[in-house]
């Protein structure tokens, strides 16, 4: 995760959530990833993205 730079691209993102552009533009459009846009283009900040992920694995994780 240290790798990944501060600002991520759709596309960057998408390979890196095993997802569709598309699927990860319509979430940030739903406002479930926090993005910002530039231009037409989405943007998402690392720390957000670290953020998101957090999350969804304490979603996963089994209880206790």
């Amino acid at each position: 995760m240290e790798a990944l730079p501060n600002i991520l691209k759709t596309r960057d993102l998408a390979i890196l959530l095993d997802m569709s552009p598309d699927a990860v533009n319509d979430m940030a459009r739903k406002g479930l990833l926090k993005g910002y846009k530039s231009g037409n283009q989405w943007r998402f900040r690392r720390r957000d993205i670290e953020r998101f992920l957090g999350k969804e694995q304490r979603k996963m994780a089994p209880p206790g």
